[in-house]
């Protein structure tokens, strides 16, 4: 795998290297004997550079436009670019490929560990609940068995309410003097 990409970009790098190179370098030598012709048509600076490239213009211009023109042509051709343009996103596309399935795999070990703690959770939470439903059973039985001894006893004093009433009115009418009644 790793010869494969050694040979892959030594063809590309000679592919548009050396022309590329050149290229560049015509580039430059155009861009400052451009900038020359400009500071001389100027006198930039007072150098009298106009006085001095008189005599040699008739060398400079013309290679400033062979410059100029070997920038242009010499320049790498765009198959070159789109062969390692379509290298690049090949090589990125099987990282890529190969990233998403490290991704799967790790998050399946992590299923698979958190797999067991879950369903301990489970366990646990299910024996918690069934704990909490007992304890509210007690506490209804408990409520319930209060709330029938108050209904009882509730009956027993209204009972006693009653009869004493009735001796009560039964004393009045007879003429008896009623009996004071007892707390119950």
């Amino acid at each position: 795998m790793a010869a494969q990409k050694s040979d892959k970009s030594k063809a590309q790098s000679n592919k548009g290297g050396i022309m590329g190179m050149l290229s560049k370098v015509f580039g430059v030598g155009a861009i400052t004997l451009g900038a020359l012709f400009f500071a001389a048509m100027f006198d930039v600076g007072n150098a009298g550079l106009i006085h001095t490239l008189a005599g040699s213009a008739i060398v400079l211009v013309p290679l400033f436009a062979l410059f100029a023109i070997a920038a242009m042509f010499m320049s790498p051709k765009s198959g070159a670019d789109l062969d390692e343009m379509a290298a690049q996103v090949t090589a990125l596309t099987e990282s890529k490929s190969k990233m998403t399935s490290q991704i799967l795999t790790l998050q399946n070990q992590m299923d698979a560990m958190s797999g067991q703690d879950v369903e301990a959770l489970k366990a646990k939470n299910q024996e918690l609940q069934e704990q909490l439903d007992a304890i509210h059973q007690a506490e209804r039985e408990k409520i319930d068995g209060e709330f029938d001894t108050l209904r009882q006893r509730n009956e027993e004093l209204e009972a006693q309410i009653k009869q004493w009433a009735l001796e009560t009115v039964s004393k009045s009418v007879a003429g008896e003097k009623p009996a004071a009644a007892k707390a119950a």
